[in-house]
């Protein structure tokens, strides 16, 4: 449970905030060319990045401000969309910080907005956001109802990448609550529908999910096929996020292996907490530490293992 887990929260919070090249100070000198409301457009963008990047640094509650600030002056533009982009960034923001229902009344309002411009896709995508907000802090049960709901719009506009992301979703929730079969059932569709849409990264992502499933049920062989698999197409992609979470798998497998190579999963952890560091990724940041310290724990370098243990928990 502990991996899959960590899979929710990672959607959940959406990509790693996509602003590595935001100069704040910039942001900031810009902001202070808003004068009149017909600056709101401009006004609500720069506040939303400014926020992202405070978020990003790990400034939440300052992240939190100019997000909502943002959100009040997307309230003045013509342009539902703008409020709709400005309400999901804080929506994640609250469900960063533990604050669910926060980030859910957020959501509800971005999906009425998604309503009001009849755009099917982005109310799904906005439904989508709630139910990982549901799941990532503990209630599967109403995720799995409201991932379904999402489903459904996806597929009434045959928008197949929302159909395949909620596929996966779904079948990562079922697979939590213990539904084994149907959650795998639920990724293997959703692999199916990435496969036709030549979607890389999203098979990766499948093939990932996949091979933890078979190390679960103790299919080790298969399972290291399809992790290396996944590794492949994320490198050939150039897609970190993913190559790291192959890497933490494959380590996680060989440990899980009663004569596993402790040496080699040491090695494969710390490739991915090096890319976790590069992308700035704080959730596989913590995962790779409490990995490394399961092996070191494992060969009794009880020192060291309780270092790791120790910045797993700092990351938290």
């Amino acid at each position: 449970g502990e991996v899959g887990g960590q899979i929710i929260e990672e959607e959940a919070l959406g990509p790693q905030w996509d602003v590595h090249s935001a100069d704040f100070a910039e942001l900031g000198k810009g902001l202070g060319c808003c004068r009149s409301a017909r600056d709101s457009p401009i006004e609500a963008d720069l506040l939303n990045r400014m926020g992202l990047v405070l978020c990003e640094r790990g400034e939440m509650q300052k992240g939190i401000e100019h997000l909502s600030r943002s959100v009040s002056s997307a309230r003045l533009c013509p342009n539902r969309r703008i409020l709709v982009t400005c309400l999901s960034s804080l929506g994640i923001a609250h469900a960063k910080c533990g604050g669910k229902e926060a980030a859910i009344e957020v959501f509800e309002e971005a999906v009425q907005m998604a309503q009001r411009l009849s755009d099917v896709s982005l109310e799904a995508s906005c439904l989508r956001k709630i139910a990982l907000t549901h799941a990532s802090h503990g209630d599967i049960t109403t995720g799995l109802v409201v991932i379904r709901d999402a489903l459904d719009l996806y597929i009434s506009v045959s928008d197949s990448y929302g159909e395949a992301a909620c596929l996966f979703t779904t079948g990562v929730m079922r697979y939590e609550i213990g539904h084994t079969v149907e959650g795998v059932a639920d990724v293997e569709a959703s692999l199916r529908v990435r496969r036709s849409l030549k979607d890389k990264v999203g098979i990766a992502e499948c093939l990932n999910r996949l091979g933890l499933a078979l190390i679960d049920i103790g299919y080790h062989l298969q399972a290291l096929d399809y992790l290396e698999r996944s590794l492949a197409l994320c490198h050939e992609v150039g897609d970190l996020l993913g190559q790291a979470h192959a890497l933490r798998l494959l380590a996680y497998l060989h440990f899980a292996q009663v004569d596993g190579d402790r040496k080699l999963s040491l090695e494969l952890f710390k490739k991915s907490l090096s890319l976790c560091k590069r992308n700035r990724d704080v959730v596989g940041q913590a995962m790779c530490h409490e990995g490394v310290g399961d092996v070191l724990a494992d060969i009794e370098d009880h020192r060291l293992s309780a270092h790791h243990y120790n910045e797993a928990m700092s990351l938290r």
